[in-house]
């Protein structure tokens, strides 16, 4: 199956996920940790910088939302959430 990739929002979080584990190797942009019998072949913890989803703009929502006036306030939009990644995300990944 490979090594599983974890990932969290922000470097400090990745190292407390990383301290239940014995740890192979530490980069820059990505904490590698030993097999073990949660993970048999590896993992490797990466992060973004900020939050890894955000809320949609108003007019993915509602296009009349676009242009929004005091009138049309609140904007109450839907519980859905789009992905955020960041290039130093993809950079990670890359790494």
């Amino acid at each position: 199956m490979g090594k599983i990739a974890i990932f969290a929002e922000k470097p400090s979080q990745a190292r407390a996920y990383a301290e239940a584990y014995k740890i192979k190797q530490k980069q820059k942009t990505f904490i590698e940790i030993e097999p073990c019998s949660t993970f048999p072949e590896g993992a490797i913890i990466t992060w973004a910088v900020g939050h890894l989803v955000e809320l949609k703009e108003p007019k993915e929502y509602q296009k009349e939302w676009e242009k929004w006036s005091l009138g049309s306030l609140p904007i109450i939009p839907q519980k859905n959430l789009k992905i955020k990644l960041s290039l130093k995300c993809i950079h990670n990944l890359m790494q």
